[in-house]
């Protein structure tokens, strides 16, 4: 009789046991944006994906921290969060920041009237005393569980040379490299050139050369780098623009794309190739490189060196997935 009870016990055990497996492999990845929004649309196309993953519970995306050093940015990136009903995540700021020009669409699109009203309704600016881009970042991460975090970085990268640069502080006695070492899984950035159809320094490396050259010299742990060849092969259509969204002509995401540039055209996708991969590297959108090490030379250019000991790769993609994984990126902005 005891062998007999035994059985039905054995059998709750491991279902218990499954269903806590199954219960951890659903927690949202804990994600961290470091963004230069206005300087190209396609990064309030990636801050849409991000926020579509959180509604369907798949990342808790922690905060945002903003690259570009123009005070409108702030305003529009409250809005634009407060619109997809996350007015609460963390901003953060780098005050010293490269690109303090507004650029197109930040302006135009928090001015713009439609049927007499805003679109966006941002309540923070820069008299709300965010914090500067590092402290938020190692806030953020000190309370978060070891080797859990993913950022995704897809901007100059001020505030993540900062948070390398730092000390010892109020939210942890760790500096800033061994507390990203304990917290970060992955760097996911949108950054440099790794083919040879392009000879030239990428755009967000160069923006802060400095900056750039101290993330790939110091960054502890994995780097996946998205370089510009990579989002010039995947075109968002504008079909999508016009099409696809609710009452897309007071979308904010619309109507900043509108007024990005003339219509129609379709704008290349870099920093939503970071966002894809970081978040669904499972899918085989795109292929790693060799793993080995990326530095930035005096002139900003990013040499990569095969290294088995590597801790960097860069995203690569095969022509015949070009299509597919291009109908990800717009489902994901989409939100289907």
């Amino acid at each position: 009789m005891k062998k007999l009870k035994m059985i039905p016990l054995m059998a709750l055990a491991v279902a218990l046991c499954t269903q806590g497996v199954a219960q951890r492999a659903n927690v949202p990845t804990p994600v961290i944006l470091d963004t230069d929004v206005g300087n190209d649309i396609d990064d309030v196309l990636a801050l849409q994906m991000l926020f579509n993953y959180e509604k369907s519970a798949k990342i808790n995306l922690l905060g945002i921290t903003i690259s570009k050093s123009n005070p409108r940015v702030i305003e529009y990136v409250d809005g634009y969060c407060r619109f997809n009903k996350r007015g609460n995540i963390p901003l953060g700021y780098a005050y010293n920041g490269v690109n303090p020009e507004p650029f197109r669409y930040v302006p135009k699109t928090l001015d713009t009237l439609i049927d007499g009203k805003k679109i966006l309704f941002p309540k923070r600016s820069i008299k709300s005393g965010l914090p500067e881009g590092f402290k938020l970042l190692r806030k953020l991460l000190a309370n978060q569980k070891d080797h859990s975090v993913v950022m995704i970085v897809v901007g100059p990268e001020t505030n993540i040379a900062n948070l390398l640069n730092s000390g010892a502080d109020e939210y942890s006695k760790l500096n800033g490299v061994d507390l990203v070492k304990k917290k970060v899984k992955l760097l996911s950035v949108m950054g440099g050139v790794y083919s040879n159809e392009f000879d030239f320094a990428e755009w967000n490396i160069e923006q802060d050369l400095k900056a750039s050259a101290v993330v790939f010299d110091k960054w502890p742990t994995a780097l996946v780098a998205s370089g510009f060849e990579l989002g010039s092969k995947l075109l968002y259509p504008h079909q999508s623009i016009l099409n696809d969204f609710k009452d897309g002509y007071k979308h904010p995401l619309c109507v900043s794309y509108k007024v990005y540039d003339k219509m129609p055209y379709d704008r290349q996708t870099w920093d939503l190739t970071s966002v894809l991969y970081a978040l669904e590297p499972d899918k085989n959108y795109f292929d790693l490189s060799p793993k080995g090490t990326i530095e930035i030379d005096s002139k900003g250019k990013s040499i990569f060196t095969p290294s088995e000991n590597g801790k960097h790769t860069y995203l690569k993609i095969k022509d015949t997935e070009v299509k597919r994984t291009l109908q990800a990126l717009v489902d994901q902005v989409v939100g289907k």
